[in-house]
């Protein structure tokens, strides 16, 4: 018999919610008590020891062998960073492209994976975007764009806006058959999705700490397929596979492994306290099970887009959880004006993007929460002015 988690207990675990009905783990995840501990141990040992286990390389280790085991990849395939957006920038940098190439982007990425990649046109590059078909991307949208020419696909995997969910495995196969890289911003999917990173078919995936790995902003990882880790680009190591000179040889390789490994897309310290957190991130959400979250937050989302439906709002995310995650958007008449309307009159935290507010959840709510936001909405848009 398959073990269930608790999932009352579990959100004993997350103190803000105690206060607030919070919706918004698609921006920023409300801190579990497991981060406080891990603050609270890396203080005491500064103050206590100078620092010999705040400070050590081991954790460093550790940590990333713990993520790697969590999200499905390698150790050696896994580098720290310090968010989402460095590490696509990392992959807009890797690839050697040609005048007349072209990359596929979509119309429907956050900014931060369109800017990464705009250098490219002074260069010559072509920039595409896949167009959406009804708030969807599917095959034949990123298929229509891509040519004889397309060196790389950039997506997210899961849409930061209605939350749509890219077919990732099926992207990859398409990308694999014709020599593109593909590059995902798995930010939105990462802690929530089971599947492994190994198992998507991408070449890079970067994600952000701060969202579903219950990790601290300006922390983060991405992922670099093994058989790529060495051969491409970074704005660290210059030359993959380049000699030492044998005056810094011993040091270097006492310190650093910059040839085979992710790591070399790192430089200098990491930052000693994200890891700490993001590791104690990575052992709560192992001791529940990736399996298990992503059926807990399909049943809310599930409930959340019935809820909606009975409510007569009308919304963009999909139904079919193959197309969806944790995110489901509304759309409403001035949504900013009711986000703030919501926090201040209701303690309902929100978001507001493309427009139209934006509920995301985690195994953490529960179906009150859900109620609570939906009949929330439905009163502030009773009195929300008609342009």
């Amino acid at each position: 018999m398959v073990h269930q988690p608790d999932w009352k207990a579990l959100r004993a675990e997350f103190p803000t919610l105690a206060h607030w009905t919070y919706l918004d783990v698609a921006r920023k995840t409300v801190a579990p008590r497991c981060q406080e501990r891990a603050l609270q141990e890396y203080t005491r040992d500064v103050y206590e020891n100078a620092g010999a286990d705040a400070w050590a390389a081991d954790n460093v280790a550790e940590t990333r062998a713990l993520l790697a085991q969590l999200l499905g990849a390698k150790p050696s395939e896994i580098a720290f960073t310090k968010n989402t957006t460095e590490g696509l920038n990392i992959a807009a940098h890797a690839f050697d492209l040609r005048p007349g190439d072209n990359i596929v982007l979509t119309n429907m990425e956050h900014p931060a994976n369109v800017w990464v990649w705009k250098h490219w046109e002074a260069k010559g590059v072509e920039i595409r975007y896949a167009q959406h078909r009804n708030s969807r991307l599917p095959l034949s949208a990123f298929a229509e764009r891509i040519d004889e020419r397309t060196r790389v696909v950039s997506t997210a995997y899961v849409t930061y806006g209605n939350g749509y969910r890219v077919n990732v495995p099926e992207l990859g196969r398409l990308c694999r058959e014709r020599g593109i890289r593909l590059v995902v911003d798995g930010v939105q999917a990462a802690g929530i999705l089971a599947a492994p990173l190994n198992g998507l078919g991408a070449d890079i995936v970067s994600i952000g700490g701060h969202k579903g790995l219950f990790g601290l902003t300006g922390s983060g990882i991405v992922y670099c397929r093994e058989a790529l880790v060495d051969k491409i680009k970074t704005p660290f190591v210059k030359q993959p596979g380049g000699a030492v000179p044998e005056t810094v040889r011993a040091h270097a390789n006492s310190q650093f492994d910059y040839v085979r490994t992710a790591h070399r897309f790192e430089g200098g310290n990491p930052n000693f306290l994200g890891v700490r957190v993001l590791r104690a991130g990575a052992e709560f959400l192992q001791s529940i099970g990736l399996e298990h979250i992503e059926g807990r937050v399909r049943e809310l989302t599930t409930e959340c887009l019935r809820q909606l439906k009975a409510a007569g709002l009308q919304t963009l995310t999909p139904e079919a959880w193959e197309e969806s995650a944790q995110i489901v958007n509304v759309l409403a008449p001035d949504a900013a004006g009711i986000m703030m309307r919501l926090r201040e009159k209701h303690r309902v935290a929100v978001n507001v993007k493309d427009g139209a507010l934006r509920l995301s959840m985690s195994f953490f709510n529960n179906e009150d929460d859900i109620g609570k936001a939906i009949r929330a909405i439905r009163r502030e848009m009773a009195v929300t002015p008609v342009a």
